[in-house]
């Protein structure tokens, strides 16, 4: 739901956008809320707000509260550099620029975006945080007022940004908040990883946004010798930032549980271990060293221990509440029920209730009962991180501790922690992957979180992903892309795994997978490269690999890929080309495609022309398998031929492109169609701009009426190749029309009397309106379900619905549709420009020879679909079409296509003779004349014999008019019997003639 286009100057979209969905609301004002077809919430906006502080005594009981960022129980501390490049990020000359801040779970991304969202907001910003929607719930009823008035500029947290699909993040970077005129806006996402960035880089770069990547490198270590009271007054002094780091964070701990002094703590163990480049671990030691020495307690002295240590505060909590008569109610959940309720919520997140219930009923009997008891009982512990929000199964938090305590749970290990033989049954049923299951909302949390966990702790790589995904290899892929993504960067599973997976990636474009499947080919393909030496299994990889890389958006990558790929293909054709030759083809067009991204225009050409060469001459079977090939080279070279400004031969190309799809789908009925369809939207937009605009109706509108039949049955494959066509044809039918019209007026001012061939289509303004205002609605679902790539396709639309509803009078909605567009075009800038086709006198001096050339291509496959709705008009060209020179000879007549319009018209006198026999005695007419004058005399004999049958007939029924041509007809035949040698029957027939005729 976005803002209307034409709202007031003062702020472009100032009211409240609500959706209501089973009388619940959640509302913004001064910004769009965008939501699925069931109501759900792509993402939820919220104004960035601290948490309230709280009771200590609380923060006390468990101390998985004590770490996390939300309460912020320790101060920020430290990354001041990384803290300075984000306040000169925020203030650089550029109204629109992202970050992505990346760095492992619990480095301290989330500490140090809240302390920048703080002091942003101290100087004058709004801040606001973006949470992924679907499976969250919605905040409470009221509206969250996202208004801008007055702010310095604007500040978007996205937290957890490399777990969102690609097309929500594009549709959140579409929201209308982020785009004031004028107004400072910075996107700070936060991710684990660096994998996705590249695709959501060039997302944004459509917005001409800066980007740069932010890496959050580990705390440098500090001198082990500089640790422990190097001053004499404190037990963890030292000058390194891991030291003043611990020191802040133990301080506040002992703070809050009431100590006078925490001097006298020291670390449990040093603090210049890898482990402590981890801000997380950093205040785990601080907060098990005050722990431990409230309680007189050994500390642990390695980094696993810390963990344990942790998670035994954890249960005895658990312990220690049940049983509990003085609360109401009491707690009824045992502390092995509330084991395996942790742990459930550890793998799920937190739901909605109903999901609660059906997340623990799926454990079975093992698991704890009643759920809804054990739902309230866990929320005592673990109550929602947002009070106003109704969810349950509040995970363990900081991340990085819920990954340790499932796998510390799962047996297999050998710390000083209690795993439960239940976990593994727990494990599979929270993560279904039978034969026929699907998966359940959680399963994209769940198994990025066995993932990051199997990273750390081997048996959990070994006993449990791997063997997940041995079995069930499609759960990684159905997980989404933050899932896939875990899984492909886990650097020692099997190898063999990550092919299984792979090998259930769709074999398209998938804006959510790509990123994660270009991490996981260029982990097949290092392993693949380095297991062999074979050149062509070489080129393959690289080859394949080039594909993988663009569908990421990491096209410099790509184009190495795709170069390393086509060089081993040139050497290995080289020296064996019928075996080669035509994969060098399949890396020619590949190259050529990378090479048009780069806009190196002319190597795209060339490499693209030979492609369709080695094609062309490879091909033996001009519809077996690789006339598919020749066909798609063709239609990609047309197009590349565009780019360059050669826009004669790019109809030629595509004229031939159509015509091959054509014999592909006469051969194999029900394939191609997709193909065939594209071709002819393609060749109608290029016959509009060479002002053959019939022709150009004509096929777009067959284009459509397939395409209309593909998208019934896979809309979201076709509807856009659907609503172009559909927009298209408005556009032809309006111009058509209107042309007919002012052609008409004239004629009849200038006193000419009516006449048929001057009126204008029948009814066209109805098609035109019934197809545009389909076209918009198809655009306009597709561009709130990806704004950033198809809100300037819906701008061009609406553009077209302004001109065809002008053209039909409704000047009201033209003006609603061109203030709808010139919004979207103003927030875009030039990527709402539409593509405007050269003008047809710059094709060159040849254009009258091609264009009909391509004109009889289109009506020859039109006819073939629909003999008696375009037959008429292709054999008015065949009979029409100029000769060109072949084999030396210079001819008047143009043989072959006289022969065509002669079957053409026959065929069409079998359909409906009354209508077309007369057409067809013309043709046949016709064709023995040129014949005899081109000197085939042998052969216009007998089509002079077929002319005088057919005028014959005719004649029968209406002598008046048909008579006079019969008696023509039959002295010719007379004359060429004679003059090839027939004189008897010359003889004869004039005799029998003579006779009819006294």
């Amino acid at each position: 739901m976005t803002g209307p286009p034409n709202a007031g100057a003062g702020d472009p979209y100032p009211r409240q956008v609500v959706r209501a969905e089973g009388g619940f609301a959640y509302g913004v004002i001064g910004a769009d809320l965008h939501v699925f077809g069931d109501g759900q919430p792509v993402y939820v906006l919220e104004n960035w707000r601290a948490v309230p502080p709280a009771d200590d005594a609380w923060l006390r009981e468990l101390p998985s509260r004590m770490l996390s960022a939300r309460h912020e129980i320790v101060p920020f501390t430290g990354r001041a550099a990384d803290l300075a490049a984000l306040h000169a990020w925020r203030l650089m000359d550029r109204r629109l620029a992202a970050r992505w801040l990346h760095g492992p779970g619990g480095q301290g991304k989330t500490r140090l975006a809240a302390r920048f969202a703080r002091e942003s907001l101290a100087d004058g910003w709004k801040v606001v945080s973006a949470v992924h929607g679907p499976g969250s719930v919605l905040p409470p009823p009221g509206s969250q007022d996202l208004t801008t008035d007055g702010a310095a500029g604007l500040m978007l947290v996205v937290d957890y940004a490399d777990q969102w699909p690609l097309p929500h993040l594009t549709w959140l970077f579409s929201n209308a908040l982020l785009h004031r005129p004028g107004l400072p806006t910075r996107l700070l996402l936060l991710g684990r990883t660096a994998d996705a960035w590249p695709a959501v880089r060039a997302t944004l770069a459509d917005l001409q946004a800066a980007t740069a990547g932010h890496p959050l490198t580990p705390l440098p270590a500090d001198d082990p010798d500089g640790i422990g009271g190097a001053d004499g007054t404190d037990a963890a002094g030292g000058p390194g930032e891991r030291a003043r780091m611990f020191r802040a964070a133990r301080d506040s701990f002992a703070a809050r549980h009431g100590l006078p002094t925490a001097a006298d703590i020291a670390p449990p163990m040093p603090l210049s271990g890898p482990d402590f480049g981890l801000t997380l671990t950093v205040h785990m030691a601080a907060l098990v060293a005050v722990d431990a020495h409230r309680a007189g307690r050994r500390p642990p002295r390695n980094t696993a221990g810390l963990t344990t240590y942790l998670l035994d505060r954890e249960q005895r909590q658990w312990a220690r509440r049940w049983p509990h008569q003085d609360t109401d109610p009491a707690p009824e959940t045992t502390p092995d029920g509330m084991n395996r309720t942790v742990f459930a919520a550890a793998l799920t997140g937190s739901l909605a209730p109903s999901a609660g219930v059906a997340a623990l009923a799926s454990l079975g009997a093992g698991g704890p009962r009643p759920a809804e008891r054990a739902l309230a009982d866990h929320a005592r512990h673990y109550p929602p991180a947002d009070p106003a929000r109704p969810t349950v199964l509040e995970p363990l938090t900081p991340d990085r501790l819920a990954e340790d305590f499932v796998a510390l749970t799962l047996p297999g290990h050998s710390a000083d922690y209690p795993a439960q033989d239940w976990a593994p049954s727990a494990l599979h049923a929270l993560l279904p992957h039978d034969a026929g299951t699907t998966t359940t909302p959680w399963t994209p949390r769940a198994l990025t979180l066995v993932a990051a966990a199997a990273d750390r702790w081997p048996h959990v790589r070994a006993g449990y992903l791997d063997p997940l995904l041995r079995e069930a290899p499609w759960l990684a892929v159905a997980a989404g892309g933050g899932a896939l993504g875990a899984v492909a960067a886990l650097s020692d599973l099997d190898i063999e795994v990550l092919a299984a997976v792979a090998a259930h990636l769709p074999n398209r474009d998938d804006a959510d997978l790509d990123p994660a499947g270009a991490v996981l080919a260029v982990r097949l393909a290092d392993h693949r490269l380095a297991a062999t030496d074979d050149p062509a299994e070489r080129a393959a990889i690289h080859l394949n690999l080039g594909w993988s890389l663009a569908g990421a958006g990491r096209y410099a990558e790509s184009l190495a890929a795709t170069e390393r790929g086509t060089a081993g293909y040139e050497a290995l054709a080289r020296a064996a080309p019928d075996r080669y030759e035509h994969e060098l083809a399949r890396a020619l067009n590949n190259l050529s495609l990378r090479y048009d991204r780069e806009r190196r225009t002319d190597e795209a050409v060339a490499a693209m022309e030979r492609s369709v060469e080695i094609r062309r001459r490879r091909l033996t079977d001009p519809v077996g398998r690789h006339a598919a090939d020749l066909a798609l080279s063709l239609s990609n070279y047309g197009n590349l031929l565009k780019h360059a400004g050669r826009w004669l031969e790019s109809l030629q190309a595509g004229s031939e492109a159509l015509a091959r799809y054509g014999r592909l789908a006469a051969a194999h009925p029900g394939a191609y169609r997709a193909d065939l369809a594209i071709a002819l939207l393609n060749h109608g937009a290029d016959l509009s701009a060479a002002l053959r605009k019939e022709a150009a109706v004509d096929a777009t509108r067959q284009a459509v009426t397939v395409l209309r039949e593909l998208a019934a049955d896979h809309p979201a494959a076709y509807e856009g190749a659907l609503a172009n066509g559909l927009a298209n044809l408005a556009s032809l039918l309006t111009e058509q029309g209107k042309h007919a019209e002012e052609l008409l007026t004239w004629h009849l001012r200038s006193g000419g009397a009516p006449d048929p061939e001057f009126l204008p289509p029948p009814r066209w303004r109805e098609e035109a309106l019934a197809a545009i205002e389909q076209a918009v609605e198809i655009d306009r679902r597709r561009a709130r379900a990806n704004p950033v790539a198809l809100e300037a396709t819906l701008a061009g639309t609406l553009w077209t619905s302004a001109a065809v509803r002008h053209a039909c009078g409704m000047e009201a909605a033209a003006l609603t549709d061109e203030r709808e567009a010139a919004a979207l075009g103003d927030r875009l800038g030039d990527t709402a420009e539409p593509h405007r086709a050269e003008h047809w006198a710059t094709y060159g001096s040849q254009v009258p020879d091609v264009l009909d050339d391509v004109q009889l291509t289109l009506y020859r496959h039109l006819a073939s679909a629909d003999l008696a709705a375009h037959g008429p008009h292709f054999a008015m060209l065949l009979d029409l079409h100029r000769p060109t020179a072949a084999d030396g000879v210079s001819r008047t007549h143009d043989l072959a296509a006289l022969r065509e319009a002669v079957e053409v018209r026959a065929r069409l006198a079998a359909l409906d003779p009354v209508v077309h026999e007369p057409d067809h005695a013309y043709a046949l007419t016709r064709l023995a004349d040129a014949l005899w004058w081109e000197g085939e005399h042998a052969e216009s004999v007998p089509v002079t014999e077929r002319a005088v049958e057919v005028t014959a007939r005719l004649a029968a029924v209406d002598p008046e008019k048909y008579g006079p041509p019969l008696a023509l007809a039959r002295r010719y035949l007379v004359h060429r019997l004679a003059a090839t040698g027939r004189r008897r029957e010359a003889r004869a027939l004039r005799r029998a003639h003579r006779r009819v005729d006294s």
